[in-house]
C-alpha cells in the first residue's frame, strides 16, 4: 500500500491532493453533446413514429397475485374500453396514474369504480371502464410508463399483483437507450478512465463537537442501545402483530423503511455508519468484553479462551468474505417468503443476533460481523462508494508509532474489532467505523473525512470478486421478482401460501448456479478475451479480480432502483402500520385508516432508468480503469472491449425492463 504521504500533501491536519490543470472546455462540451444528442435523436424519433389513435377492447382478468393480460401497449389518444372479470375471489384494479381504483366482483359483470381524488363519492357501477392512454398536459408526454395494482388483499404475497400500460411514444425507452448508447463515445471524448482525484474534508475541523462526541467513552452504547430497543420492537411485531405483512409494523420497518434507507443515502453517503449503530452483534460483544462501554486497561491482552480445554480458534477457512457471500445468496433466495410472513421475518432477525452471540464466544471480536454477517455482504461492497469515510490525518505519525493503540486498545478505548491498524486504512470494505481508534491514538491523528471527490475500486480477494457478482446478480434478480409484471414467476417460487417446493428448489438451484458459476465464468472468459484483444500478458486471476469492481457501480444502480419503486409505493403502509403496530385499534400517527397512495408514481420509472444509466456509465470506467493499470491507454480500450459490451447490454436490458 502507498503511504499516504506520497498520495496526499498535507495541508494543515486534512490530507488533499494537489489540483488538476484545467480542463480545456472542448473536452467538457463535446461529451455532453454527444449525450444530449444520444437522448434527444431517438426520443425525437419516437414521436415520429408515432401511431394514430383508435379505440379498442381490452378485457382484464384479475385473479390471485396477478393479471391477465399483466402487459397492456397502447398508443397515445387510445380509447381504452376495459371489461373486467375474476378467476378466483373479489379483486380490483388500483391504476393511480388515471385516478381510478375498480373493484370486481365474481360472477357480475359490473365493477364499482372510484376515483382516488374524490374518496368520499360514492362508487360508480359501469360494465365498461374507458379511460384515454397517455396523461393530459405536457406531463402526460413524459409519462410513458404506468403501472397498475390489486388493493385487494388475497394472500400472504398480496402486493405482488401489478401490471404495465405501456403508452407509445416511450420518450423514456428511446432517450434513455440512447443515452445509453451514447456513454461509450462521451467517455472516450472525455478521457474516461483516468483515476478519480481523491479530496477529503476532515470534519473534526469544521465540527469540534463532533470529535468530543465520538471519543466519549460511552459513544457507541448511547446508539446502539436505542437501536437495540427498536430491533426487538420489531421481532414483537412480527411475533404478535397481524399476519398480514403490509399491515405489520416488523416487515414494515425492517424491509421498507431500514432497507430503503440503507440503499438510497446511508451505504452511498455514510459509507458503513449503520455498523457503528447496528444492534445485531452488541449483546455478544457486551458479553465477550464484560462492559458495556468503558474499557479498564487492566482487562486488555487477556488469554486465548478455551472450551473444555480446548482452544477456540476461528477456521482460516472461514475468515473471508464467503460466508457472508453465501449467506446472503441464502437469505435472497428466500426473501420473498421471509417478506411475506412477519413471524419469519422476527425469526430471521433472531437467528442472526443468536449466530453473532454463540460467535462471541471466540476471542476474536465481531467475527460476526467481518465473516459471517450477510448485511456486511452488502454494506462493504457498496460502501466503497461512500463519502464517509475514517482515516489517518497524516502518515509521519502513524509510521513512527510503536504502540499500535488503534489496533491494540488502551485505557481510552477498546482495540480495533475488525483486526485493523489506522494508518493503513485506504479503503472502506473493512473499516466498521466503531470509532474506538478515534478514542484510542496517542497521538489524536485519526479523523473521519468527508470525501468529496473519489470512490474506492479495489477488490483484495476473490472473495470479494464473487461478492460484487453476485450483489449484480440479486440486484437484478430482486428488481424481476418484486417490480416486474410476470406473476408466472412469482407462482414457480410461492412456497408461503400454495407450496411451490418442487419449482422453487428449481429456482433456487438456478439462482446459485449462475451467480455462484455461470457469471463468474462468463466474466473470466470476458477478461481472458481482454486480455488477447489488448495483447496483455497478465495474470488472468488478478485481472478477473480487478475488473470485477466493474460491477459495483451498476449494481449499487440497480439496488437504488429497487429501494426507490419500495419506498415510493409502501411508504403508506409504512405510515398505517406504524400508527398501529401490534393491530390492536391504534392510531398512534392519525395514519392507520389512511388510503394507499404512491408517491410520485409517474416518477418511478425515471428514476430507476437514470440510476441504471449513471451506475453504467461509472461501471465502464472502472472497468478501463482497471485495464489502464495494466496497460497503455489504446491496448487498454481494446481490452475492455468484451465485458464493457457485457455491461452495455446487461444495462440496456435493465433499462427496458424499467422503462418499457
Amino acid at each position: 500500500m502507498k503511504p499516504v504521504a506520497e498520495t496526499f500533501p498535507i495541508l494543515g491536519n486534512a490530507p488533499v491532493r494537489a489540483p488538476d490543470p484545467p480542463v480545456a472546455a472542448s473536452r467538457r462540451i463535446a461529451p455532453l453533446a454527444v449525450l444530449l444528442a444520444g437522448a434527444l435523436g431517438p426520443a425525437w424519433y419516437a414521436g415520429l413514429i408515432a401511431v394514430s389513435p383508435q379505440t379498442r377492447d381490452i378485457h382484464i382478468e384479475a385473479y390471485r397475485y396477478g393479471f391477465s393480460p399483466s402487459r397492456i401497449h397502447a398508443n397515445r389518444g387510445d380509447r381504452l374500453r376495459l371489461t373486467f372479470s375474476t378467476r378466483d375471489t373479489g379483486q380490483s384494479f388500483f391504476l393511480q396514474d388515471y385516478d381510478i381504483q375498480v373493484n370486481i366482483t365474481p360472477g357480475d359483470k359490473l365493477v364499482a369504480v372510484e376515483r382516488l381524488s374524490r374518496p368520499d363519492d360514492p362508487p360508480v357501477y359501469v360494465e365498461t371502464v374507458e379511460i384515454v392512454a397517455g396523461l393530459p398536459g405536457w406531463q402526460g408526454w413524459l409519462t410513458s410508463k404506468s403501472q397498475f395494482r390489486n388493493h385487494t388483499y388475497n394472500g400472504p404475497l398480496h402486493g405482488t399483483e401489478r401490471g404495465d400500460l405501456i403508452v407509445a411514444p416511450n420518450f423514456l425507452l428511446y432517450g434513455a437507450l440512447g443515452l445509453l448508447a451514447a456513454l461509450p463515445l462521451a467517455g472516450l471524448l472525455a478521457g474516461g478512465g483516468r483515476a478519480s482525484v481523491e479530496r477529503r474534508v476532515n470534519l473534526f475541523r469544521f465540527f469540534p463537537w463532533l470529535k468530543r462526541m465520538l471519543r466519549a467513552p460511552s459513544f457507541q452504547f448511547n446508539l446502539a442501545l436505542p437501536m437495540l430497543g427498536v430491533f426487538w420492537f420489531i421481532i414483537l411485531a412480527g411475533l404478535f402483530g397481524t399476519k398480514v405483512a403490509g399491515r405489520n409494523a416488523g416487515p414494515m420497518i425492517i424491509w421498507v423503511l431500514w432497507l430503503s434507507a440503507l440503499i438510497l443515502f446511508l451505504v452511498p453517503i455514510g459509507g458503513r455508519v449503520w455498523c457503528t449503530v447496528c444492534p445485531l452483534p452488541i449483546v455478544g460483544e457486551w458479553m465477550q468484553r464484560g462492559r458495556l462501554s468503558k474499557n479498564p486497561a487492566e482487562i486488555d491482552g487477556r488469554a486465548v479462551r478455551r472450551l473444555f480445554g480446548v482452544p477456540l480458534v476461528w477456521p482460516s477457512q472461514l475468515a473471508n468474505a464467503w460466508p457472508r457471500v453465501l449467506l446472503f445468496l441464502l437469505l435472497g433466495t428466500f426473501s420473498v417468503a421471509i417478506v411475506a410472513s412477519p413471524p419469519a421475518t422476527s425469526w430471521m432477525l433472531i437467528g442472526l443476533m443468536l449466530l453473532a452471540v454463540v460467535t462471541s464466544v471466540f476471542p476474536e471480536q465481531r467475527l460476526f460481523c467481518r465473516h459471517l454477517c450477510p448485511i456486511n455482504s452488502y454494506i462493504s461492497l457498496y460502501s466503497t462508494t461512500g463519502r464517509v469515510m475514517v482515516r489517518a490525518v497524516s502518515a509521519e505519525p502513524c509510521s513512527g508509532c510503536k504502540e499500535h493503540f488503534c489496533l491494540t486498545g488502551s485505557a481510552k478505548g477498546w482495540g480495533c474489532p475488525y483486526g485493523l491498524c489506522a494508518g493503513e486504512l485506504d479503503r472502506n470494505n473493512d473499516c466498521g467505523a466503531c470509532m474506538e481508534c478515534v478514542k484510542t491514538c496517542a497521538y489524536d491523528n485519526v479523523a473521519v473525512f468527508w470525501r468529496t471527490e473519489g470512490r474506492d475500486t479495489k477488490v483484495a480477494t476473490y472473495g470479494e470478486a464473487w461478492q460484487a457478482i453476485v450483489m449484480f446478480a440479486l440486484a437484478c434478480l430482486y428488481c424481476l421478482i418484486n417490480l416486474g409484471a410476470w406473476d408466472r414467476i412469482r407462482d414457480w417460487i410461492d412456497i408461503s401460501d400454495k407450496g411451490n417446493w418442487g419449482t422453487f428448489a428449481i429456482y433456487g438451484a438456478a439462482v446459485w448456479t449462475v451467480s455462484l458459476g455461470l457469471l463468474p465464468l462468463v466474466w473470466h472468459l470476458l477478461t481472458l478475451a481482454g486480455a488477447r484483444l489488448g495483447r496483455a500478458r497478465v495474470n488472468a486471476g488478478a485481472q478477473f479480480r480487478a475488473a470485477s469492481a466493474s460491477f459495483i457501480p451498476i449494481g449499487l444502480g440497480c439496488w437504488i432502483a429497487f429501494a426507490a419503486a419500495t419506498v415510493l409505493s409502501m411508504m403508506t403502509f409504512v405510515l398505517q402500520s406504524l400508527s398501529d403496530p401490534f393491530n390492536w385499534g391504534w392510531n398512534l400517527l392519525g395514519a392507520a385508516g389512511s388510503r394507499w397512495h404512491i408517491f410520485w408514481a409517474a416518477g418511478i420509472p425515471w428514476i430507476q432508468t437514470a440510476c441504471v444509466i449513471a451506475g453504467a456509465a461509472y461501471s465502464l470506467q472502472t472497468l478501463q480503469r482497471s485495464w489502464l493499470d495494466v496497460l497503455p491507454r489504446r491496448r487498454a480500450l481494446a481490452a475492455m472491449l468484451p465485458g464493457g459490451a457485457f455491461l452495455w447490454i446487461a444495462a440496456a436490458a435493465m433499462v427496458w425492463f424499467f422503462a418499457a
